[in-house]
């Protein structure tokens, strides 16, 4: 099954797509380094707006995913929400391109900010102009069904699939009949088995994941949490991370305290993450070829989407693509190895 993938970024996705089955036919970004690291991966990488019409072959058209991260910062908690008023939505531009390539199916990621209202929102509605949730709900989903016989979403946390950081984030998926959503594999205890004999394994902590020599002190806020937490620092070692942003790795946390290693603060004992381990977090393979200096490889790393996250996602796509039945039959769908 053929992929075609509109803000790449750094390549999470598409790893995680490859994972699932899908052949990516391109990777559309615009951002210089990110395209070198999606070349340096191996993966189609096309360079350029995806608002430029003629980008897209004709022979993409009905092909079977487009995959749209399309800008999260307007939508954010973390911002000042603009949202339908900021000239980073890239919601019509991803309209553009469905209509465009006409795919069998459709998904798209982004952050838990856009199905929240704005303010004094919830008790009068501002409208979709200023309200995110009520984008979300009058103009994204209603342009979705206008294009699929079917439209769902769900709000999926990374850590529940087995990613060493908790990171919310809202699936949408549009097509010619519904999935059946991807069931955790991980979770905060060890659950008893299901019907179908597997037992949730606990969540991936910090020190598991980078085997750190020390402490490892969390800042940012939980996005394990449904609404909106105060920046908080605290001991993670032993529990997934703080979701990894871009505004926030490096200088600004989380950071490993004592232990062995270099560093970098002799007056505190701490030392920021590198590169490497930020993407560890994220659930990049080792080795992941970033390019660009290291405030940009930092950057591409925390909007990044964590492959697991997008392989579960696309299992769920490509079994209910590959069978007529009505998804409530079928076995829930979880990420390969869990």
């Amino acid at each position: 099954m053929n992929v075609v993938e509109l803000f790449a970024g750094a390549g999470g996705s598409a790893l995680g797509l490859e994972a699932a089955g899908f052949s990516h036919l391109a990777c559309i970004e615009n951002d210089p380094d990110a395209c070198e690291t999606l070349r340096a991966a191996g993966l189609p990488c096309i360079e350029g707006d995806v608002r430029d019409p003629e980008i897209y072959e004709s022979s993409w058209v009905g092909e079977t995913l487009l995959w749209s991260s399309f800008p999260c910062q307007c939508w954010s908690t973390a911002g000042d929400r603009l949202g339908a008023q900021s000239d980073r939505n890239g919601w019509p531009w991803t309209v553009d391109a469905i209509d465009c390539l006409e795919p069998e199916w459709f998904a798209a990621e982004n952050v838990t900010g856009l199905r929240q209202h704005k303010g004094e929102c919830a008790s009068g509605c501002l409208g979709p102009d200023e309200c995110p949730r009520s984008y979300f709900d009058n103009v994204i989903l209603a342009q979705l069904r206008e294009r699929f016989a079917w439209v769902g979403w769900r709000v999926l946390d990374a850590a529940d699939f087995g990613v060493p950081q908790h990171r919310r984030r809202v699936i949408l998926v549009g097509g010619p009949r519904p999935i059946r959503w991807p069931e955790p594999t991980h979770g905060k205890e060890t659950l008893q088995e299901d019907l179908f004999g597997r037992a949730a394994l606990p969540w991936v902590s910090v020190g598991r994941a980078l085997e750190v020599d020390g402490r490892v002190i969390g800042g940012g806020r939980n996005d394990s949490l449904p609404h909106r937490s105060p920046r908080t620092f605290r001991d993670l070692t032993d529990e997934p991370c703080t979701t990894i942003a871009a505004s926030q790795v490096g200088n600004a946390g989380p950071w490993i305290e004592s232990g062995g290693r270099r560093v970098e603060e002799p007056a505190t004992g701490r030392r920021r993450l590198t590169v490497e381990e930020c993407a560890t977090l994220q659930d990049f393979p080792p080795g992941h070829p970033f390019q660009g200096t290291k405030t940009s490889q930092y950057t591409q790393v925390g909007n990044a989407v964590p492959p697991k996250l997008a392989e579960v996602v696309g299992r769920s796509i490509r079994f209910a693509a590959a069978s007529e039945t009505s998804t409530e039959t079928l076995h829930p769908v979880v990420a390969s190895g869990a």
